[in-house]
């Protein structure tokens, strides 16, 4: 099976990615279920923001996340 371009958000980084989608910060419990790899590849993907405030993390959506959320799914994946 041909893998999903990196650059379309998959099933899970979707999800998290609606529930930040209001540009409020956001503690990881509301990013439930996203687990700490998904959040964190959202991170490196520059597709949410990571602050840290007083022990903790907060996150919220960035430009690149809005625009990611608004690429359409392929019908097929793509070839490679």
């Amino acid at each position: 099976m041909a893998l999903r371009d990196p650059e379309i958000p998959n099933h899970r980084e979707r999800s998290a990615l609606q529930l930040v989608n209001s540009r409020n910060w956001v503690i990881r419990n509301d990013l439930y279920p996203a687990g700490k790899a998904t959040i964190a590849n959202l991170v490196r993907k520059c597709w949410i923001e990571k602050q840290m405030v007083n022990g903790g993390a907060r996150y919220r959506i960035t430009p690149a996340g809005e625009a990611a959320l608004k690429v359409k799914i392929p019908d097929r994946p793509s070839r490679r």
